[in-house]
């Protein structure tokens, strides 16, 4: 029987690895520049131009046209098209060959999220992308839920994990999340990968156990060990892992938890800065001239602190530490202890500007149950934190919502 490749329910799309390949087939128009809006178009027109050995950017489809001027690109650039040689896929063995020809000359330019900035444009050779990939035949049954956003650097390492071993895929990045759980199930689904908010959003949705899902893992934000044991419970058979990446390196460091050793023979390529910030050797790195160096070093922006074995764990983003009356406050851990307490599903603290202590920290709380008394849960939630946190790292004003906002690649929105 035919593998499936893709199934995209909310789009009512279901394709087959014999009509991917034939698809591939067809396409012999490339535009340099990839901006499509369907997750099936996206697949396609990657594979193709990794076939063809050509390189390619890959943009949101949603970016308005003032931010793809800013990004330096004009309707020129855009319109611009390549033809490519028709090429014949019989099976997955030839696919293959075609995929080893092509990445030798193949790269792919992929954007950071630009949350906290202009987004910086980062290549990446195939090699760089797939460098975690496993492949075998222990991976062929394996069936993946997609809950990235395919256009960045966590849907495409995933997308190609998946491909590499002729795996299905079961799009649910913008499935409606009530669906999830029933998609999981129904496919038979073995792995997922996804951001801590996207797997928060959705557990309270399970009415029970999936227990065909085996792997679970989690990265883009920081690791959540509160989440954990709601995991386990939906997945109690599933493995979770940990995993550090970025746009600019790819996958760095994995981990079964919140604790993060560095691969041995790899520690000449990290070190820490004097204010505990995570530096990468430039090997690492994909190529771009929007990335700024340190002589051989790359500043990640992210705030680490040793544990006694030797470990290092993850604390929080440089950029994100509000500054309340002098004191400086890491809003990941104000989130941690609202998420703590008892009917809180998500908790987003971010800061609002304030003439006397120049911000205060505000808490969008998201609740399990909606219809709870909100002022009971307020009362709750101060009593809570005045016992677990100092003074200044209490947020002013609680908001109780029905969903923290996120960015195009699934995480919080850090203003």
């Amino acid at each position: 029987m035919d593998k499936l490749f893709l199934i995209d329910l909310g789009r009512n799309l279901t394709k087959t690895y014999s009509e991917f390949f034939r698809d591939l087939e067809n396409k012999t128009f490339l535009h340099p520049i990839i901006r499509v809006s369907n997750p099936y178009e996206v697949f396609l027109l990657i594979t193709r131009s990794l076939l063809a050995g050509v390189t390619v950017d890959l943009l949101d489809s949603d970016l308005s046209d003032s931010e793809i001027n800013r990004l330096g690109i004009t309707d020129k650039d855009l319109s611009e098209q390549l033809e490519l040689e028709r090429i014949h896929i019989p099976d997955f063995e030839t696919f293959k060959g075609y995929v080893l020809l092509g990445s030798k000359t193949w790269k792919i330019g992929l954007y950071t999220s630009g949350t906290t900035g202009r987004p910086k444009k980062v290549y990446h050779s195939f090699s760089s992308l797939t460098r975690n990939v496993k492949v075998g035949p222990k991976y062929t049954d394996n069936i993946w839920a997609f809950a990235y956003n395919p256009t960045h650097v966590a849907g495409v390492q995933v997308f190609f994990q998946a491909l590499m071993n002729q795996n299905s895929i079961v799009f649910v990045f913008d499935l409606e999340k009530q669906k999830i759980p029933f998609v999981l199930e129904n496919y038979k689904v073995t792995n997922i990968s996804a951001t801590p908010t996207f797997y928060r959003t959705i557990l309270p949705l399970f009415e029970k156990p999936v227990e065909t899902v085996y792997r679970v893992t989690l990265g883009g934000e920081k690791f959540d060990p509160g989440l954990e044991g709601a995991l386990r419970k939906v997945f109690p058979n599933a493995k979770i892992v940990n995993i550090y990446a970025s746009t600019e390196a790819g996958t760095l460091l994995s981990t079964d938890g919140e604790f993060f050793s560095i691969p041995e023979g790899k520690e000449g390529y990290f070190k820490i800065a004097e204010d505990g910030e995570l530096l990468v050797h430039k090997e690492y790195l994909g190529e771009s001239t929007d990335i700024v160096l340190d002589g051989e070093w790359y500043h990640t922006g992210d705030i680490v602190e040793f544990t006694e074995d030797g470990r290092i764990r993850f604390v929080g983003r440089k950029n994100e530490m509000i500054n309340v009356g002098g004191y400086k406050v890491n809003p990941n851990e104000v989130e941690e202890e609202i998420k703590k307490i008892d009917g809180v599903v998500d908790a987003y603290v971010y800061a609002r500007k304030n003439q006397l202590t120049g911000n205060i920290l505000v808490a969008e709380v998201v609740l399990r149950d909606k219809e709870n008394n909100k002022q009971e849960m307020e009362k709750i939630i101060y009593e809570k934190l005045r016992r677990s946190l100092q003074n200044w790292k209490i947020p002013r004003i609680i908001k109780f919502v029905d969903e923290i906002k996120v960015t195009r690649t699934g995480k919080k929105v850090r203003q």
